[in-house]
This record gives C-alpha cells, sequence and structure tokens, in this order.
C-alpha cells in the first residue's frame, strides 16, 4: 500500500513523504486496513525489531491528532524517549506542540494546564503526573505504549498500572500497544479488549546462524574481520562489563578497524569521550583507546555523554564494531549488518542461567540495516558440536516465552495502592480490590486470597500515617499524599521518619548517619559486599558507632546492614570531592554506575527534606537539604554557596575557594581579571553578571 492511501488528512501524508516513506510494510498495511484506525479501537502489534512499529504507531497518532485529540507515547527507557522525541519533532511543522517529560519524578509542581499535543515520557515519569496532574491528560485520544512486553520486568508493574488508570480514567481512550514477538500476545490482547496483529515479517532478511568456535574469541574475530572487510559493522553482545571492554579492546588491536580515511572524526570523538569528566579515568582512557582503533565497548558504567558519542559515531559510521552488554538490545535504535552473540548465559541470582528466548530474540532483531542491507546476519558462537545443537534448538527454532505480571509482589504493591488510595483514584477497599482486578495479574491470576495482603498492606499504611479509614472509605493523610507524589516507596518514608524523628530528638546530623538512613530504601541498589571483606566493614562501622542511628549491638538489626553502610561510605567519598577515579579503584564502580546511584541518592536527599518539611522537623530539614546539594555537586559543606553560581562546578568551586573566595561576598568584591586566571573568562565575566 502507498503512503498515499491512508485515509488521514494530507498535510500528515506529506510530513510522512517528507520523512522519506513511501510505501507501507505489510503489518503496517495490516493496521490501516483492518479498520483500527477509524474505529478507534485497541490495538496489539506484535512484529519482530525494525519492523516498522514507529510509523505504525505514528499513523494511529496522526489520526488522533485529526480528531483534535491529545497524544501520549510512553518508553521504557530515557534514551529511547529522547529518540522518539527528536523524530516527533517534525510535527511542529504542522504547528502542533510535541514536549518531552522524562525527569524529575515530583510532578506537584507542575502548573495546572499542560501544554503539548505530543507528549513522549518514560512510564514512571507519566506515573508521576498521573498521580498529580491527572488533568494533564484530559482530551487524551491515543495511549501508545512501546515494549509492552517489559510487563514481564522489574518496571512491568508500572506499565500495566498506567493501562489501567488510563483506562478507568478515559473509557474513551485508544490503546495501541508495541511489542516485540511474545508467546502469549492473544491473552494480552485479551486483556486490553485489543485486536492483534502479530507477524515475523522484517524489512530486512534475517539468517541466524549457530557457529563453533573452540576459541569463541578467534572465531569472532574472524566474521568481524570479513563483515568490517565487505563493509558493514558488527554489533556482539557478551555478558559482562569486563567482558565487553576486553573483547573491544583486544578487536581493535588485533584489526585496527579505523580507516584512515576517518581518521580526523575519530580523533574528535575520542577528544570528546576523554573529556567528559574532568579527570579521564582508566576506563575513559580504554574506552578512548578502542575508539582510535575502530572499536567501542557499551555498557552501563560508562557515562550518558559517551554512550550518545559511541552510538552516534557507530550510525555514522566512524566506529565499526560495538561491544555491549545485553541492556544494549532493549535501547535506542542501533542496528548493524551483523550481530555476534557470544554468550547465551549471563549470571542472574548468583547463578549462571541461558538467557530467555525473548532477549535472544531482541539481540539478534538488531542485524540488518534497512535502507542498505539486504540480509542481516546474526551468529551465536557454540563450543561445541553438541552445544550448536543445543543453541539452533533453543534459540533459532525456540518458541518465544509467554510474559507475566510482577505485580503481585508485596513492595511494588504497597507502592501502588498509596498511590491510587492518595490520588483519590480508589475510596473504599472495595474500590481498590476491582481496579487492581483490571490489571493484567488480576486478569492472569485473579484475586482469590489477593485480598489477604492488600488487607495487610492497608493496615500498615495505616500504622504508619499514610492513610486514615473514616466508615468505609480510604483517605490519605497529608504525609501519605506527598509519599505518593514524591514517587517512593512508603516503607522507605517510614524508615526515613523514624530516623529523622531520632535526629531531630538528639539534634544531631552525622554526615555518615543520614547517609545510611539515605540507604535504607528499596529505590537505591546497594553495593555488593565479599564474605572476605565482611569483618573490615563491620569494624569500620563500629568505629562510627556513634555517628549512626542504630544499635550496632542490638537484636533488630537487618541482613543489610553492611551493605548500606558500604553504600554509605562510597557516597560520603562523593561529597568529600573524591575523583571518579578514586572511587572506581577502591570500590570498583565505574563512572556510570556511580552517576545512577548519585541520581538515586540525590532524589532519596530530597524526599528526605520533604518528608522533614511536612513533619515539622526543622533541623533535619536543613541537613537533609545541605546533604542534597552535596549529592548533587559532589561537594564538602563549605563549597554549597559557590555552586550555586551557575557555571561553578565542583572543580571552579574549589580552585575559588583554596583561592581565598569563599563566599558571595568576597566574590562580589573580587577583581574580574584574578577571576579569570582561576576559571577562565567566560565564567569569570558570568560570575560577576550573576552576583551583581
Amino acid at each position: 500500500m502507498l503512503i498515499d492511501e491512508i485515509p488521514i488528512e494530507k498535510r500528515f501524508i506529506k510530513l510522512f513523504r517528507s520523512a522519506g516513506i513511501k510505501e507501507l510494510y505489510p503489518p503496517q498495511e495490516e493496521l490501516v486496513k483492518c479498520g483500527i484506525l477509524l474505529e478507534r479501537k485497541n490495538l496489539i502489534l506484535s512484529t519482530p525489531t525494525a519492523s516498522g512499529k514507529t510509523l505504525a504507531a505514528e499513523i494511529a497518532m496522526a489520526k488522533s491528532l485529526e480528531r483534535e485529540k491529545k497524544a501520549v507515547y510512553v518508553c521504557p527507557l530515557r534514551a529511547l524517549a529522547y529518540e522518539k522525541f527528536l523524530e516527533f519533532k517534525r510535527y511542529e511543522d504542522l504547528g502542533y506542540r510535541v514536549r518531552i517529560e522524562m525527569g524529575d519524578l515530583d510532578s506537584s509542581k507542575y502548573k495546572k494546564r499542560p501544554d503539548f499535543d505530543i507528549l513522549v515520557t518514560t512510564a514512571e515519569k507519566c506515573d508521576s503526573i498521573l498521580r498529580s496532574r491527572p488533568n494533564w491528560f484530559d482530551n487524551i485520544g491515543i495511549l501508545i505504549m512501546d515494549e509492552i512486553h517489559l510487563i514481564s520486568s522489574d518496571r512491568g508493574p508500572v506499565y500495566e498500572i498506567l493501562v489501567s488508570k488510563f483506562q478507568k480514567l478515559f473509557p474513551e481512550i485508544q490503546i495501541l500497544a508495541l511489542s516485540a514477538t511474545i508467546g502469549n500476545a492473544d491473552e494480552l490482547a485479551d486483556w486490553l479488549n485489543a485486536s492483534l496483529i502479530a507477524s515475523e515479517w522484517r524489512p530486512v532478511k534475517l539468517v541466524e546462524d549457530v557457529e563453533v568456535g573452540g576459541n569463541k574469541y578467534e572465531k569472532l574475530k574472524e566474521i568481524t574481520k570479513k563483515s568490517v572487510s565487505e563493509g558493514g559493522q558488527v554489533l556482539v553482545f557478551v555478558n559482562s562489563r569486563r567482558s565487553a571492554e576486553s573483547v573491544a579492546e583486544k578487536l581493535g588491536e588485533d584489526l585496527n578497524l579505523a580507516g584512515t580515511e576517518s581518521a580526523e572524526g575519530i580523533a574528535k570523538i575520542k577528544k570528546e569521550v576523554l573529556s567528559v569528566l574532568s579527570i579521564p579515568t582508566k576506563q575513559c582512557k580504554r574506552l578512548g583507546n578502542c575508539i582510535k582503533n575502530g572499536t567501542a565497548f557499551h555498557h552501563a558504567g560508562i557515562i550518558h555523554k559517551q554512550r550518545i558519542l559511541i552510538e552516534d559515531s557507530f550510525k555514522d559510521g566512524l566506529i565499526k564494531v560495538i561491544v555491549a552488554t545485553p541492556t544494549l538490545a532493549a535501547g535506542v535504535n542501533l542496528p548493524s549488518r551483523v550481530v555476534i552473540i557470544r554468550d547465551v548465559r549471563r549470571y542472574m541470582g548468583g547463578e549462571s542461567n541461558y538467557i530467555p528466548v525473548l532477549e535472544y530474540k531482541q539481540q539478534v532483531g538488531r542485524a540488518g540495516r534497512p535502507k542498505y542491507d539486504k540480509f542481516g546476519r546474526a551468529v551465536t558462537i557454540a563450543g561445541t558440536d553438541s552445544e550448536r545443537e543445543f543453541l539452533i534448538e533453543r534459540y533459532v527454532n525456540g518458541e518465544v516465552e509467554p510474559i507475566h505480571s510482577r505485580l503481585g509482589i508485596e513492595p511494588v504493591l504497597r507502592f501502588h495502592i498509596l498511590a491510587t488510595i492518595a490520588s483519590n483514584f480508589t475510596r473504599t477497599e472495595k474500590a481498590l480490590m476491582e481496579f487492581f482486578g483490571s490489571t493484567f495479574f488480576g486478569y492472569q491470576y485473579g484475586l482469590e486470597g489477593f485480598d489477604i495482603l492488600i488487607k495487610r498492606i492497608l493496615k500498615k499504611l495505616g500504622d504508619w500515617d499514610f492513610i486514615k479509614k473514616q466508615n468505609e472509605s480510604l483517605i490519605p493523610t497529608a504525609l501519605g499524599n506527598r509519599i505518593s507524589e514524591l514517587y517512593i516507596d512508603p516503607q522507605t518514608a517510614y524508615n526515613y521518619i523514624r530516623i529523622l524523628e531520632i535526629a531531630e530528638s538528639e539534634n544531631r546530623f552525622p554526615t555518615i548517619g543520614l547517609l545510611e538512613m539515605l540507604c535504607d530504601a528499596a529505590e537505591l541498589p546497594l553495593l555488593y559486599i565479599k564474605r572476605q571483606e565482611e569483618q573490615k566493614i563491620w569494624e569500620d562501622a563500629y568505629k562510627n558507632s556513634d555517628k549512626l542511628f542504630r544499635d550496632l549491638d542490638g537484636f533488630d538489626l537487618d541482613a543489610d546492614l553492611l551493605e548500606r553502610f558500604k553504600t554509605a561510605k562510597l557516597l560520603e567519598f562523593w561529597i568529600n570531592e573524591l575523583s571518579e577515579e578514586t572511587i572506581m579503584e577502591f570500590y570498583n564502580v565505574a563512572p556510570g554506575i556511580l552517576y545512577q546511584k548519585l541520581q538515586i541518592a540525590e532524589w532519596l536527599a530530597y524526599s528526605a527534606s520533604e518528608i522533614s518539611k511536612l513533619k515539622g522537623l526543622k533541623n533535619s530539614l536543613k541537613a537533609t537539604k545541605k546533604l542534597e546539594t552535596r549529592i548533587k555537586y559532589g561537594i564538602k559543606e563549605e563549597l554549597i554557596p559557590l555552586v550555586t553560581i551557575k557555571g561553578v562546578g565542583r572543580v571552579r568551586a574549589r580552585k575559588l575557594f583554596n583561592a581565598g573566595f569563599k563566599s558571595i561576598s568576597d566574590l562580589r568584591r573580587a577583581d574580574v581579571r584574578k577571576l579569570k586566571t582561576l576559571v577562565g573568562e567566560k565564567i569569570a565575566k558570568g560570575i560577576k553578571v550573576e552576583i551583581g
């Protein structure tokens, strides 16, 4: 079907044509012909990677806009959300307002009247807005849920909660769920009361092979060399960050894939990768050396800016090979001619297990670049002939697993129960049960016996003074309402209140004690402790016992104490201005992982300050606000006044302080020529302008 035949207004047709789209793929054509667009019915589109799901969504979105309705596009990852936002910016040429939301999870600060026609957002951010500003979604026509199969992941509960809430609040809404191939798409469609379009069609033919390599690296190198020599690019999937780095480094050294014609571009990318941090770490230098040879590694330990540089350079053809952990498979659109899977096992829950077939299909789906390649090739490397037969049977010919809800876990359920009550979404226990019965969990498992768990959670929330019961009504307290808006686990809030009240009553706020409190949160992944370091950490904890808010000799200590203390010491390193390199050497925490933890810790410190404010804990409020700023910038307390100035981060603030400029008053009196020698002319002038 030609693009001109779609039954939508010509201005949308023109917009699609301007993006080079002339003809529909078969799944897109089926979407148009089945009448879903005109009838505004729910739909699940389950097709392989790179089969055109985004355009299918755009067609449905355009039809909604044509009816003067708003569209919301929900993504699982920030990187994906930003990619979609850039794609949809072209709708501004038609006068539509395109907005992206994926940051701060406290949406209570937003104005009540939104300014968008198309909203691109992450699932958690969308849920946060729905809790505080449900009127943002008035006049919504379509909700598009990208990667709906992630319902079975740890991110899944918020997905099904979103769908269930939108359906209840806006009965006329159309839901379009996009998915890779899953084993029970029909069950998902039945839950959504949706039509199902399922297809294995791909625009580029995919060839899946399993090859035997007694030495897996040599086989990997052989396939890579051949593909690059033929003008292709290669994605290699391995099971750990360490493997990603070593394989990328070795391939670069052995094959030297950087062409002389791209030497200038490669040098520029390497320089940018090294300049992301004020002092490059060993990991940064290792990545720079890989890039020099035309390869790169990609995993959670590298910084966001470096990931963007790598992905863009790969798309531009400067980098020929990316060696990645599986996180890339579910990430941005980054196809290559050849995908090599070295590892089909990885450590999960402390033991080595085979990856799911769905994950394998996500990885091989990256093979074949539409508009560039006539076919894509995916090669899994086996160690022996017998393993080859097993891998063919399990993965190449295997059926993708069905997906299952993960909403029934108590911490997850507790989080969403408080939210439904705090937002006045459900007002009675009966309504609460009915709502959770409408979720995918309720559809799959029913609610028999589930009421016992819900009653237990309601009792806890009442005991913690987050909700109260009046006759048959469930009413949020001011505290419970704020905790829901802050988007933290009620258990985390309760843990914080206990410690903050102790700190306030004793009027002592030792930094390590507050940091240990912050780590008492399900939201913050704690550092792993090896058996051989337990004694040393216990000793360190006892040395700091007078600065903690827990009795280390008590019988009520939980099993996570050492992990919390170690993680708190990591945060203490950061706010004492130690470098990323030092932290990486001491704790074996790469900058990317460090920044993820810091972002969560900063949010938790903000939440603690908001709780202190509501509880009337004035000294706790001051202490937690200071801690929030210190975590944000990685500074000692003495630098707080300086980092509030635009352009002055931890490094410049330390330079200024050490030179005697310790306050705003000092800077106001300073000679701009002196400041120029410390922070540069542009920043020096900016400081003077800002502080008057």
